[in-house]
């Protein structure tokens, strides 16, 4: 398993945060993103 790296995981926030929004941001969508769990973030 690879090391989830900090700079992917707050990619992935702000690519979503302007994509749907603060309601439409949620953890599982942010941590889909660079394949991890919502429990890895």
């Amino acid at each position: 398993m690879a090391k989830l790296q900090r700079d992917a995981v707050v990619a992935a926030a702000l690519d979503l945060l302007n994509q749907v929004g603060v309601d439409g941001l949620t953890t599982r969508s942010v941590a889909e993103r660079p394949g991890a769990t919502p429990r890895a973030v």
